[in-house]
């Protein structure tokens, strides 16, 4: 003798499994964007200053005589911040930076760019301040020109895929107004959309 078939208790396995194939798609979607890189850019992207771009390329010699290169940090979140030993602002906020720098150590580079001074005058400041981020030394102001620099400090950020997330003329004054923008570089941008 043949089981008895029972057409409802079938449906409900298939209604049972169909849920559940649809939360494990909707887990996914929700989940995926957390533990997948960001995307890497495809095609040419443009050189420029605005959010989207990739920076223009520089190497200058940092205050300890090692060359930087600011393409060779692609795949690095990167903070590009233009400062001077005079300036006022750009002291308030960098124990701030230098605070960031030590945290997210890792997860985004921070790179200093001294405008115009020298090297004994920076790395005195530098060891005064107790500053471990590298920085550079834009001896000529070249770079700071190419960069658009028209008052101190300004900070650019840059997503991994080597694309600026933000710009910022102007102190940051605390790790907190500071967040935002180190986060958005890290976790990889909008790029302006």
């Amino acid at each position: 003798m043949a089981p008895a078939r029972d057409p409802a208790g079938a449906v409900r396995r298939w209604f049972t499994v169909a849920i559940l194939v649809l939360a494990a798609v909707a887990v996914g979607y929700v989940v995926a964007p957390y533990l997948l890189p960001p995307p890497v850019a495809s095609g040419p992207v443009a050189v420029g200053l605005k959010v989207g771009d990739r920076p223009p390329n520089f190497t200058l010699t940092t205050v300890t005589g090692r060359r930087l290169t600011l393409w060779s940090l692609t795949g690095h979140a990167v903070w590009v911040n233009f400062w001077a030993t005079w300036c006022v602002w750009c002291k308030a906020e960098m124990p701030a930076m230098e605070a960031i720098y030590r945290q997210e150590h890792g997860r985004i580079d921070v790179v200093g760019v001294d405008v115009q001074e020298s090297r004994s005058t920076v790395a005195a400041f530098l060891a005064a301040h107790h500053i471990t981020y590298p920085v550079v030394l834009d001896t000529t102001g070249i770079v700071s020109t190419r960069y658009d620099v028209t008052g101190l400090p300004k900070s650019i950020f840059i997503a991994k895929d080597g694309r600026i997330t933000a710009i910022v003329t102007g102190s940051l004054l605390s790790a907190r107004g500071m967040e935002p923008d180190v986060r958005e570089a890290i976790r990889g941008g909008t790029h302006g959309a």
